[in-house]
Formats: structure tokens, sequence, C-alpha cells
């Protein structure tokens, strides 16, 4: 196919390249005007990388590494809101391993991140140290600009951009780096519809120090994996859309077709084939950052799993939402379960054994194939009795189950509904709850 009507429609235009340089070279200038410490462009915009419409800016400010941690904040901080103020902008604080700046100019959004002047990228003393040398890394070796542009396109579209916390996806200096690597984007997706979990672009590392799915060693850092972040899901998800691309090549690959959400009639169509049962916890979305959020909702998730699981109930799948509110959803293959249940002990001739007879010696005990057995009757039979009661629980005991701390106060309040309720409240539920789930049933990672 031809990749060059892709590039028409995501490659910035001469104009759109002339405002930017108008701008950034604005900023650097109103930085070195202030200030001694050098300011210096990082990012896809000093790479030659970025996309059509992109109006996002990154300022790096580097200091001496003789600098405290606590100075370079303050420092960074405070020059940081000059520049910004110089330009008639406004601002916020935003968080990463230190604080840095987010402003607004005009159409375009900055970072003002402080960082310090490291010689060797292998001894810095903050994760943004590592930046500058990035940039000069692929700078000297990117031959094919466009190509990653391409790239970053195409994983936009499959769902697998970003190294986001929300994401998990392909961070734009991975797309740099694999571009770099294979020199071409074609020759990239040919490679990568054949890859599977554990696949290695050594940059001279180590690549058995790292477990993932995909380790792309540092070329200014030995000791790091770039793909670090990069989940299971979406690293599949690429390798399939790489897959199907090569078997039928097309711009559909490159821009995100909409998905229609389910109509309540079709959903409920699916609930019926499927035959397992549902059940949401929803609460107010916490106001927090999502690389704090999104993380704590997986650990929840996995918590209530693993509760549910301990309490007899089988969890065939289980994902979370969020928009405005936050909704985690679970799939039961079984949900209810007899009141007695039995208790395998140790065998006969265990040193435990007297143990466990005293321990139940209020109940009646027998023998199986040499082991000690016991009958004890359940507190809960049925899943949603066990959930309003465990969402009941104390703060302080949510917390010791495993229920992470920025999203437990608002489980306190939540809205718990399953079996026949379930589907008046997606119906309630904002439109895109509905897509949501569409894109979970239809969800395909086969990359055979």
């Amino acid at each position: 196919m031809d990749l060059k009507s892709v590039l028409d429609k995501i490659k910035p235009s001469m104009k759109e390249e002339k405002e930017m340089k108008s701008f950034t070279d604005r900023l650097i200038a109103t930085a070195s005007k202030l200030s001694k410490i050098k300011p210096l462009l990082c990012g896809s915009i000093e790479k030659g990388t970025w996309l059509s419409e992109k109006s996002e800016v990154d300022l790096f400010l580097l200091f001496k590494p003789s600098l405290s941690k606590k100075q370079l904040e303050k420092k960074g901080l405070d020059l940081a809101k000059k520049i910004i103020k110089a330009m008639k902008g406004k601002y916020v604080i935003a968080y990463a391993e230190h604080p840095y700046l987010r402003g607004t100019i005009g159409k375009y959004q900055v970072d003002i991140v402080p960082c310090y002047e490291i010689t060797n990228p292998e001894k810095i003393k903050s994760a943004v140290d590592r930046t500058p040398h990035h940039v000069k890394f692929v700078k000297a070796n990117l031959k094919n600009p466009d190509d990653v542009r391409l790239l970053k396109q195409f994983c936009k579209a499959n769902n697998c951009y970003g190294a986001d916390l929300k994401t998990q996806g392909f961070s734009g200096y991975i797309c740099e780096l694999l571009i770099i690597e294979y020199d071409s984007f074609l020759n990239l997706v040919k490679s990568a519809s054949k890859w599977r979990a554990g696949h290695v672009i050594n940059f001279n590392g180590n690549a058995k120090k790292f477990k993932a799915p995909l380790i792309v060693i540092d070329p200014v850092d030995r000791n790091r994996n770039v793909g670090a972040a990069l989940s299971a899901e979406s690293f599949y998800r690429f390798v399939k859309a790489c897959k199907d691309f090569m078997e039928n090549p097309s711009k559909d690959f490159f821009f995100k077709k909409e998905v229609k959400p389910y109509t309540m009639k079709e959903l409920l169509k699916e609930f019926n084939r499927r035959g397992t049962r549902w059940y949401l916890i929803s609460f107010k979305k916490p106001e927090v950052l999502d690389d704090i959020l999104y993380p704590q909702l997986r650990k929840g998730i996995k918590a209530i799993d693993k509760m549910l699981e301990q309490n007899g109930f089988r969890v065939l799948r289980s994902d979370f939402y969020c928009n405005k509110e936050c909704v985690l959803v679970f799939e039961m293959e079984i949900w209810q379960v007899p009141r007695i249940m039995k208790n395998t002990g140790p065998d006969i001739y265990s040193r435990h054994a007297e143990q466990f007879l005293k321990h139940y010696k209020e109940r009646k005990v027998f023998i199986e194939d040499e082991n000690w057995v016991v009958e004890t009757e359940r507190e809960f039979t049925i899943v949603l009795h066990y959930l309003k009661d465990l969402l009941k629980k104390s703060e302080k005991e949510l917390l010791e189950k495993g229920i992470p701390s920025k999203i437990v106060p608002l489980m306190k309040k939540c809205n718990i509904c399953g079996g026949g309720d379930t589907l008046k409240a997606i119906e309630k539920l904002p439109e895109n709850f509905r897509v949501f789930l569409k894109e979970w049933f239809e969800k395909d990672l086969n990359v055979v």
C-alpha cells in the first residue's frame, strides 16, 4: 500500500513546522534571558518525530549535579513559573519522580522539567536525567523520522501507544528506537508480526537480567529496559495488528474506527448466550492523577478476585471502566455455592494431624484416602451478599485486604449490583460503557 497517503495526514504541514519553530525559539530565548541555567528542548519536537496537530512541548532545565534534590525542585519550579509568566501563560504543578511545571501558552502545552546535567547517563540522580541523552542518541542515529511517525500513528490506532500507566503501551522513545533498529516501518512490522513474549532488541546490554514481553536495552543506559512499562496485552495487541497488516495492508490500520456501542437488546442477547452472571461495583472517580489511579484500580480488582476465589466463587473475567465514575466489572462463572464446603486436612501420618483434630474437635471428622477431612459451613453462598458485606467493612480492614488507599474511601460509598439489576445499571451508565463491553467481548489477540 502507499504509505505516503498516510503520511500526508499525520505529518506536520510547513505552516505547523514554522509556527512550532517560532514558538520554541521564543521559549528558549525567554528561558535563557531569565537565567544562566541551560534550557534544552526534548521530546518528539526536538527529534523531528512529532505528529500533526500535536501542541505539546518538553523543555528541560539542566542544573549542576552538586545541587541537592530539594534545591533542584525549588529552583527548577521557580524558574519554570517565571518562564510561563513571562510568556503570559498559565500553569499547574504536576508530579513524576519530582515536581515539574505543566503550562499552557496559547495553543501549546509546555512541560518544564528540572533535571541534572549528567555526563554519564548510567550515573543519573533522577530518571529524567536520561532524557537529554535520549534526544542526543536519537538525533545522531535516526535516519527516517517519518517512519517513526507512521509507527506512532499505527500504535495509536491500535490502542497501544503511550507509556502512561493507563495505556501501558509503546512510548515515543521505543518507537524511535525500533525504527533505528529496523530502519523502516515496513521492516519493523514484518519482523514484529512474528514476535513472541520475551523478544529482545539489544543495544549492547545484558538482556538476561530482564523478564518482560518486550526487552529493549536502553542505548544510553545498559541497565534499563525501555519496554518495562509495556503490558503483555499492549505487546500482543501490537503483534496482532502487525500480523493482520502484513496479511492485508490497509490505511484502516492507521486510523481508529469508531466502535458502535451495544444496544441494550444486543447486550441482553450476549449475556444470555454466555450464561454467566455479572456484578458491578461503581463509585465516583477519585481526584488523583491517572498514573496513580489506574494501578490502584488494577490492584483493587486483583484483590477482590482473590477474595472471591478464596470463598468458593469463580471469576471468569474481571476488568474496570473509568470515566467520570469507576466501575469494577466481574463476570462470574460460579456465583452461588453450597452452604457446606469440604476442608481436606493433613494425612493420618502427619505430625500436624493432632493439631487439625483439636482445631475441629466440635465437628464431625472423617477420612478420605488417608487424609483427615472436615465439612464446614460457608458464611456466604451468593456473590452479591459477599460483596455487600465486604464493602461494609472499615477502611482499615479493606486496606488490610489489599484494596488501595485512593479508592477505599469512595468504594465505601459505592453502588453494587448483580443479576437482573446489572442491565438496569448499565442502561444508566454512559454509552461508552457499552463500547467498553463490546471491545471486551470481541477482543482477539491470537497471533498464530
